[in-house]
C-alpha cells in the first residue's frame, strides 16, 4: 500500500469519525497532498491558505517565543471551522493538517488522534 493511499485512509477515518466536511494534508508551500471529504471544490483553496499558516506559525516561534504551537483556527458563526495543524516534516517538507469542522461539531480529540497516527506513520517531529 502506498503512503498516499495509506494517508488517505487516515483522513477518511478521521473524516467519518468527526463528520467533518473535509480533511487536507497540504505542504508549507500550500500544495495539496491528499484530501478526503465532501468539498472537493475547495481542496485548492484551503491547500493555499496553509502557505499563510507557515508563515504565522513561523513568525510566532521565531518572533513571539511561541513554540510547540499544536493549532491555528478560523471561526465562522454560520459555517463552523477552519483548523490548520502543523504535521510536521516528510523529506524537509513541513506538513499541516486541515479540516473544515461544521458548526457545533468537536474536533480536537479527533484530530489529535489522527495528528499522531501520521506524525507516527509519516512526519518526524522537529524542534523549534
Amino acid at each position: 500500500m502506498s503512503d498516499r493511499v495509506t494517508l488517505a485512509a487516515l483522513l477518511a477515518d478521521a473524516q467519518q469519525e468527526g463528520d467533518f466536511a473535509h480533511c487536507v494534508v497540504s505542504t508549507q508551500q500550500g500544495l495539496p497532498v491528499t484530501s478526503v471529504g465532501r468539498r472537493p471544490e475547495l481542496v485548492d483553496v484551503v491547500s493555499a491558505l496553509t502557505a499563510l499558516f507557515d508563515d504565522v506559525v513561523t513568525r510566532a516561534e521565531r518572533d513571539a517565543g511561541l513554540s510547540g504551537i499544536d493549532e491555528v483556527t478560523l471561526r465562522d458563526g454560520d459555517r463552523g471551522r477552519l483548523v490548520v495543524r502543523p504535521l510536521g516534516e516528510l523529506d524537509g517538507t513541513r506538513l499541516f493538517l486541515v479540516v473544515d469542522v461544521p458548526p457545533d461539531r468537536t474536533w480536537r480529540r479527533v484530530t489529535n488522534k489522527l495528528c499522531r497516527a501520521i506524525a507516527d506513520t509519516f512526519v518526524s517531529r522537529h524542534s523549534a
